[in-house]
């Protein structure tokens, strides 16, 4: 029985009138010319024994879904590599188990779950599996490029809403592999369960720091990825200072909210900003030639959650020597100064998505951990979760996301349940 989705599939000739078009009429991006549409589209079948047929409830959306529909990213982009088209896009979700496949057991169904969208050799059926997901990494498959290895024949694609096969969570149901379910606690609420991956994949980011020297962190972003990363290193014991960056005074009550101290607001030119970053850290401010500004002193950690040219450079340039510099937004970093990284011997840190984290003495899931948390009170975030759409009010949605200053929005949602409305 059909179902209902948003399709995406860019059309080389559409997408570059639209490269154009956008500057007169920003609807375009979000219209068919773009390719993007509603439509009733076939289930995806079960690509192997070992998978489940889900049924949407609550699906975010992503930056990272917003930066592709608005054309952020370059058309050479290394992400192509590890993506397939047609998609239905979509890879935060809360969900209800519908259909097992003959090797899955079937208490599985009527289940609450969130889908760890991440397609590694698990998920592929590829034996043997790879170095980094044999050792519990997952999020950093060597695998995502394959096409057709394995077992379940998937085209390449990092996760569900990027793979052509599994279909996203931008649709009334979706396919998973058994080993990316992961049961939501009876204690949690939809609105909070469907935050679990912006705030696991902000909590992997703060997994990775040393935080045993640390006395004080910038976040760079206060959006859901920044207000997450505020509160996983509250949640995780962090009792240092933590400022947070963004030009949205709106987003400072939420930062305070998750326990950052300050929020700053910064002037657009350099020497000014340098300035109050050097001020409020105790630092000094070098100057070269050509308006080019370095700092000595700065952060301990530095997490960047724009990825910006601007945002990286100012990151690597405002943490202080031999501290930490972590990259947790999706930027490419074109024409970023590296110069600080060898200079001040900055450790840089890449995160992305989730994996087996190292937990007070086990290995647990990122997902598990974040549900633990939730249930215990150290990362109560549902009110990050600001706008809910129907499916088919698609446009609307989507608009919200990408121009959430204009409507105060931090996360926004499809709601699927059936008894909601957006808002």
């Amino acid at each position: 029985m059909p179902m209902q989705a948003i399709f995406y599939k860019v059309n080389p000739v559409g997408w570059a009138t639209c490269k154009w078009l956008r500057y007169f009429w920003r609807g375009c991006l979000l219209s068919r010319l773009a390719g993007l549409s509603l439509r009733n589209v076939d289930p995806p079948r079960l690509p192997a024994d070992d998978w489940v047929r889900v049924k949407t409830l609550l699906a975010g959306i992503c930056g990272t879904d917003l930066a592709l529909l608005a054309q952020k990213q370059p058309p050479d982009s290394l992400l192509q590599a590890f993506s397939s088209m047609p998609m239905v896009l979509g890879h935060e979700s809360l969900c209800e188990v519908v259909e097992v496949g003959p090797a899955v057991d079937r208490s599985w169904l009527g289940r609450r779950v969130c889908v760890d969208p991440t397609l590694g050799c698990e998920a592929r059926g590829i034996e043997p599996l790879c170095p980094r997901c044999r050792e519990g990494f997952y999020g950093a498959c060597q695998n995502f490029g394959a096409d057709g290895l394995g077992r379940s024949h998937l085209p390449p694609g990092t996760s569900i809403g990027y793979n052509s096969r599994t279909g996203g969570a931008f649709a009334e149901g979706v396919v998973a592999h058994v080993s990316q379910l992961v049961t939501v606690p009876d204690g949690l609420s939809d609105e909070l369960a469907v935050l679990t991956d912006p705030v696991g994949c902000s909590l992997h980011a703060v997994l990775r720091l040393d935080l045993s020297r640390v006395g004080s962190v910038l976040i760079y972003g206060a959006g859901v990825l920044g207000l997450g990363a505020v509160a996983a290193l509250r949640a995780v014991g962090y009792a240092g200072r933590i400022d947070t960056l963004d030009l949205h005074s709106y987003l400072g009550e939420f930062a305070s909210a998750f326990g950052a101290d300050e929020m700053l607001r910064l002037p657009g030119d350099n020497a000014g900003r340098f300035e109050q970053i050097a001020s409020r850290t105790g630092g000094s401010v070098q100057r070269a030639r050509f308006g080019n500004y370095m700092l000595s002193g700065g952060y301990d950690v530095v997490i960047d959650c724009v990825g910006s040219k601007r945002s990286l450079t100012e990151s690597l340039k405002w943490t202080a020597s031999r501290g930490q510099m972590v990259m947790l937004a999706t930027g490419g970093g074109r024409g970023v100064d590296l110069t600080p990284i060898w200079f001040t011997e900055l450790t840089v840190l890449g995160t992305y998505g989730r994996q087996l984290e190292s937990w007070r003495g086990r290995r647990i899931r990122t997902y598990k951990l974040v549900h633990e948390l939730m249930a215990a009170g150290k990362l109560d975030v549902s009110a990050m979760l600001t706008h809910k759409f129907a499916l088919a009010d698609y446009r609307r949605a989507l608009a919200t996301g990408m121009h959430k200053s204009a409507h105060n929005a931090v996360k926004v949602a499809f709601d699927l349940r059936g008894g909601e409305k957006g808002q």
